[in-house]
């Protein structure tokens, strides 16, 4: 087969100084180790989102381990005293890189055909997949990535380094 039909190659490409990817959110969870009701927890926390129809969770925009910690003081405070912080996990990391150069996504589309999707009609950037690792690229046609699917932010720069030599070769 050709390059195309397989996943990305590895390469040994550095990225330049100026390309410095960083990690922007982080989804977690963690066991209160008790039921509680999401809609009553929600009126007594004043940083939650609720909404049902989307799923079955409280969303709070915080920072990490440590507010997830204060997120279980806060239950107990709400009416949940028993509640405990237990089996807490990181579940996803998003990350930005800004390749600093434009990015011909319709040529980057025709050759990455099993990894790349561009629809311009719906939507402005080409949503590019690996399997190994999974990872998700959003790319725009400035060089502004948004890459979801990592598990450590160590995981962060290698993700950027994997994408950057396809994205070199379809500069604008």
């Amino acid at each position: 087969g050709n390059e195309s039909d397989l996943d990305l190659p590895e390469h040994s490409l550095a990225l330049p100084a100026e390309v410095r990817p960083k990690a922007v959110a982080m989804i977690s969870m963690f066991s209160l180790c008790r039921e509680v009701d999401l809609k009553t927890l929600a009126f007594g926390l004043r940083h939650a989102e609720y909404n049902p129809r989307k799923h079955a969770s409280i969303t709070m925009r915080l920072f990490v381990k440590l507010c997830a910690k204060k997120v279980a003081r806060l239950v107990q405070r709400a009416g949940y005293p028993d509640a405990k912080f237990f089996n807490y996990k990181v579940t996803g990391i998003f990350a930005r890189v800004d390749f600093g150069f434009p990015v011909r996504l319709d040529a980057l589309t025709m050759k990455w055909r099993r990894h790349a999707f561009y629809e311009p009609e719906f939507y402005s950037g080409c949503v590019f997949r690996t399997q190994t690792p999974r990872t998700t690229y959003l790319i725009t046609a400035s060089g502004k990535v948004m890459i979801s699917g990592l598990r450590k932010t160590a995981d962060v720069e290698p993700a950027a380094r994997r994408i950057y030599p396809v994205l070199c070769e379809f500069q604008d």
